[in-house]
């Protein structure tokens, strides 16, 4: 939840230090906790972080800081779970290296991920060493890679075995054990050199401390439900160990009992719907490393579809404040327990009165909606496509119907209905033209409560949102809103484009990219060369700094939201496929060399378990971000992979 990220104090942060190497012009993190890093990969990182396997071995390059000839050694980890490395000599503090040519018994390129190493040491047993990624796609026969996803995996592959008898068993061990060795988890401060999966306490470490799997639910007998909770996959919005008094009740009603397992783990419908479109869109890579990821899809919808209330009594409860929200059928429960209970006012995040992320029609059925129209598009003939299209078009009555009584929906001058407000209804309107895509013709009902066609529902919502656009091709000062409505009209151009009214919508999309793209921070806040949005608080000017908000209460230094900069990847990967402007491509692919290491601390972000931490920080003001801790969170790593399928589409779309 983006309200969330305010009281988000969850780990003792450390920070990183960096000193420039030779030839390396990229800002560097400093701080006293660790020693310098002599090393850098960072050029790699930012001029291939996505590669066409077409164009042959991978050049590595890179930089060390010594005065003489010196030896760096080289590991390169694929996702698919092989490791080669190699030593290599350093000139004049540069050094280079093809991937896999010049690597022993190295496997032929595929497509997936590579996760690369160097350091001068003769380990990398130490803080000093690089580490970046990079994408590796094939082009000519259009084949995407699968991205890793161990902070969501089930460990359990398609026959049913578990654990260290799963076919997905060796690479998750080699993933999961590189990361928690690596230099960045060490930065965040669960880095361990000897961890290893295979110890018992390492492997019950790594599923209460780091992923986001219920591993309670995984082996009981699911032929009958738990409570509200209809199928096996099921995942909580963060680490088990993160429950605790500041976000969840206690089971017992004793406050003072502090103990983990008093605080039941439960998901966010809307965090939950992220982690189901990024699985969704996994279905898309070529030999997904978990072989079983068909059927945790059509789980997991099935515990969407049994989150949203179907009949017409309301579901919501009198709050601290003695106010009453009104949630109908359509509406989304704010959420489940992992015992299949649901989420409500007083219990879990809203035992604290002051989270009030449900009320004024909340943040959550936009992306629950979202995610059922990419559940219908990924699987349009699978067992429950019948039940996603009645819950889409239940979601519609709600949302662009009864909603309008609430006030949690409104119309537009021109009679367009729309959803709470610009950002959430862009997220229901991407919903919508994902099923749209699939039948033109479902039917959905309008405000009256009369048939429709969801294309008319879709055109009317596009329309809105031209229509919510400020003279300045604004929405809102928040990157997260003005980058989702970008998505939903790029995706209406491409898909709806004979309509008359796509001309418009093609305008305000571009209009507002353009807009946000040449948008200048003041050099005093931040004097590198742009990669991420930040607050748009005029029509030229953008800002990192929260604090410039009136009454924002945040910390007066700069802030990067991660789930913004995958908003973005999305939307300028959108844009560019109905555009073929390459100045979208290239600023999505700048924010992705960010993500893969091209960053002041020179390490994977979006790591080997593929989760991405919530936001970085410049703490000491100097314009650097220096501040790194562990909080992978939905919201980050699920739009930010969201948008790099949608930018990995796009180029191959081209080739």
């Amino acid at each position: 939840m983006r309200d969330a990220l305010v009281f988000w104090a969850i780990l003792t942060c450390l920070f990183a230090a960096d000193i420039p190497s030779d030839g390396d012009t990229g800002p560097v993190a400093t701080s006293h906790y660790l020693p310098p890093q002599t090393i850098s990969l960072r050029e790699t990182a930012r001029e291939r972080a996505l590669y066409d396997l077409q164009r042959g071995p991978v050049l590595i390059s890179g930089t060390v800081s010594v005065e003489k000839s010196a030896q760096v050694l080289v590991r390169v980890t694929t996702s698919l779970g092989s490791c080669v490395q190699r030593e290599f000599a350093a000139v004049n503090g540069h050094f280079m290296c093809r991937y896999p040519i010049d690597f022993s018994c190295a496997p032929s390129l595929k497509p997936g991920m590579l996760f690369i190493d160097a350091t001068p040491e003769t380990g990398f047993n130490k803080y000093n060493s690089a580490e970046i990624g990079i994408i590796v796609y094939d082009g000519k026969n259009h084949v995407l890679p699968d991205l890793p996803a161990w902070v969501t995996s089930d460990l359990r592959d398609k026959a049913g075995r578990t654990d260290q008898n799963s076919s997905k068993w060796l690479t998750f061990r080699t993933l999961a054990n590189l990361y928690m060795r690596s230099r960045a988890a060490r930065i965040v401060g669960v880095g361990t050199p000897g961890f290893d999966v295979a110890n018992k306490a390492d492997l019950e470490y790594f599923k209460d401390n780091i992923s986001w799997y219920d591993f309670s639910g995984r082996d009981r007998d699911w032929s009958t439900p738990l409570n509200n909770r209809t199928a096996r996959t099921f995942w909580q919005s963060v680490w088990r160990t993160w429950y605790n008094p500041t976000n969840d009740h206690p089971l017992d009603g004793n406050p003072k009992n502090l103990a983990v397992l008093n605080y039941m783990p439960y998901a966010f419908s809307n965090d939950y719907s992220d982690i189901l479109i990024m699985y969704l869109m996994r279905l898309a890579g070529k030999a997904p490393c978990e072989d079983n990821i068909l059927q945790m899809n059509r789980e997991a919808v099935q515990n969407l579809l049994a989150m949203q209330h179907t009949g017409e009594d309301n579901f919501a409860l009198p709050d601290t404040r003695g106010h009453r929200e009104t949630y109908t059928a359509g509406a989304f429960h704010y959420g489940m327990f992992d015992d299949g209970s649901y989420l409500t006012e007083g219990k879990g995040w809203f035992y604290n009165p002051e989270f009030r992320d449900y009320a004024n029609g909340g943040v959550l059925n936009g992306r629950a909606t979202w995610a059922l129209g990419e559940a219908i598009k990924a699987d349009p003939k699978g067992p429950l496509a019948a039940k996603i299209k009645s819950a889409i078009a239940l979601s519609v009555k709600f949302c662009l119907g009864d909603a309008l009584k609430y006030g949690y929906a409104h119309t537009t001058k021109k009679g367009n209905v729309f959803w709470r407000d610009a950002g959430e209804h862009a997220y229901l309107t991407l919903g919508l033209l994902a099923a749209c895509s699939v039948d033109p013709n479902m039917q959905v009902p309008d405000p009256s409560g009369k048939p429709q066609t969801i294309r008319a529902v879709c055109i009317s919502s596009l329309n809105a949102l031209v229509e919510l656009q400020k003279a300045n091709y604004q929405w809102a000062v928040y990157p997260n809103v003005d980058s989702m409505c970008i998505a939903a009209l790029a995706d209406g151009v491409e898909l709806l484009g004979e309509c008359p009214d796509s001309t418009a919508w093609k305008k305000a999309a571009t209009g507002a990219a353009d807009a946000w793209m040449n948008a200048a921070f003041d050099p005093k806040e931040y004097p590198a060369k742009p990669v991420h949005f930040g607050l748009r608080i005029s029509d030229k000017e953008m800002t990192y700094k929260w604090s410039r908000l009136n009454g924002s209460g945040w910390a007066p230094h700069n802030f990067i939201f991660f789930y913004q900069s995958g908003h973005w990847i999305h939307a300028l990967s959108r844009l560019y496929s109905v555009t073929s402007d390459t100045r979208y491509k290239d600023r999505a692919e700048s924010i992705v060399s960010y993500l893969l290491g091209d960053n002041p601390w020179g390490v994977r972000l979006l790591n080997e378990l593929g989760g991405l931490y919530n936001w970085v920080e410049d703490t000491d003001n100097d314009g650097i971000e220096d501040k790194l801790k562990q909080d992978m969170y939905p919201e980050s790593t699920c739009f930010t992979q969201i948008g790099i399928y949608h930018l990995l589409n796009a180029v191959v779309a081209e080739k």
